[in-house]
């Protein structure tokens, strides 16, 4: 967990922002170890093994230098997913049929959005 994504092969875009706000934490939380460890580790992963962070790498101690449980990192990370879930789960539904992320659009570039109380 936290290194290697399917499609951010050669890096996760949003590792840079997260490892920001990681730092900033760690800063006030007056910590270097995690700073230490995370860069340590990232270093051999990538050196050794060419695999890169994914979000969750720098999210993880962040959540624990903010006083979150190990058991919660789960629950957080579906909480900050669950509308987009959701939303999947109704336009496959709709449309009876599975829906797949990495197919392109062939669809109009332009949509009117029907109000939801006109549907």
């Amino acid at each position: 967990m936290g290194f290697g994504h399917r499609v951010y092969k050669s890096g996760d875009s949003r590792v840079p922002t997260m490892r920001e706000y990681f730092s900033k934490v760690a800063k006030v939380k007056k910590d270097k170890k995690f700073e230490k460890i995370y860069d340590i580790v990232e270093k051999v992963m990538i050196d050794r093994k060419n695999i890169y962070p994914n979000v969750d790498y720098p999210t993880g101690p962040t959540y624990h230098l903010m006083g979150f449980d190990t058991d919660f990192f789960t629950p957080i990370f579906v909480i900050s997913r669950i509308t987009g879930w959701s939303a999947h789960i109704l336009e496959q539904h709709a449309a009876n049929k599975l829906i797949r992320p990495l197919a392109s659009y062939k669809g109009s570039s332009y949509r009117k959005v029907v109000p939801l109380n006109q549907r």
